[in-house]
């Protein structure tokens, strides 16, 4: 009586009687294709639905969670804004409860676009910020596009990428900013292509927040730009737990199989 190497006994495994070792009705190299196929499937199976790490709609006043680091901020009539917009410094309100983003999608409604951004991969760093930002509007109210900065300790390099579109200035806009790997994309009012995208490695994680430089914005004056539903969604990829265990069955079968056909032992 011959054992294998791995110590099956042979007698203890049904055969085909064509020297096919058999594990219940399938024998054992059919099994492992079946089982790898599985774990092939699973893989390929869609992923589960992306995490919303953070919501806010300012309907009860600003979540706790915004720092308001710089131009005090408000959230009076369901908006949010500061209520001492400027550019030097730039004004910041980030998310203190997301840190360390990497991959992510920002959703965001901005009124009355005129002139501020969304901050991304970003930290206030003491007040020497640093971040990608994307300028909605800018030019002072001027400029009817998106573009992107990239901000290093406060030092804002040249804007980047301005695209525009007529009206755009004044309008109510949706956009949805999608963060993966080094590049950054902008879709506008649900278009199925980028509005404006920036690829850079600069950053490889950080907080979300938002700058504000309307020019009519003021505590004694008339509301310029405001944000409204921002939402953070992770897109880190996870994959499920069952595909790592399908996969390690898959392997251990497969070498199981492999060790039968290459003992000579195990072929008597």
């Amino acid at each position: 009586m011959h054992t294998c190497q791995s110590g099956i006994l042979l007698s203890q495994l049904p055969s085909t009687g064509k020297g096919r070792i058999m594990f219940g009705h399938l024998p054992i190299g059919h099994l492992s294709v079946s089982l790898l196929l599985v774990c092939v499937g699973s893989f390929l199976a869609p992923p589960a639905s992306a995490a919303i790490l953070f919501s806010d709609n300012f309907n009860a006043g600003a979540s706790s969670a915004w720092g308001s680091e710089r131009g005090t901020w408000r959230d009076t009539g369901g908006v949010y804004d500061a209520t001492f917009p400027d550019n030097t410094p730039l004004t910041y309100s980030g998310v203190t409860t997301l840190s360390g983003l990497t991959d992510f999608a920002l959703d965001v409604d901005v009124i009355d676009l005129n002139d501020g951004g969304i901050w991304l991969r970003s930290s206030f760093n003491g007040g020497a910020i640093n971040g990608v930002l994307l300028v909605t509007g800018g030019g002072s109210g001027a400029n009817n596009g998106l573009y992107w900065h990239v901000v290093q300790n406060g030092s804002v390099a040249p804007l980047q990428n301005n695209q525009t579109q007529a009206g755009l200035q004044g309008s109510d806009v949706h956009l949805l900013i999608e963060v993966i790997g080094n590049v950054y994309s902008v879709y506008l009012n649900g278009g199925a292509t980028p509005f404006t995208t920036l690829t850079t490695s600069t950053f490889a994680s950080g907080s979300v927040g938002l700058y504000d430089f309307s020019p009519v914005s003021g505590a004694t004056s008339p509301r310029g730009q405001t944000f409204d539903n921002f939402q953070v969604t992770d897109l880190t990829p996870v994959p499920e737990p069952s595909s790592f265990a399908l996969l390690g069955i898959g392997a251990i079968t497969l070498a199981a199989w492999r060790l039968l056909r290459r003992d000579p032992k195990c072929r008597d």
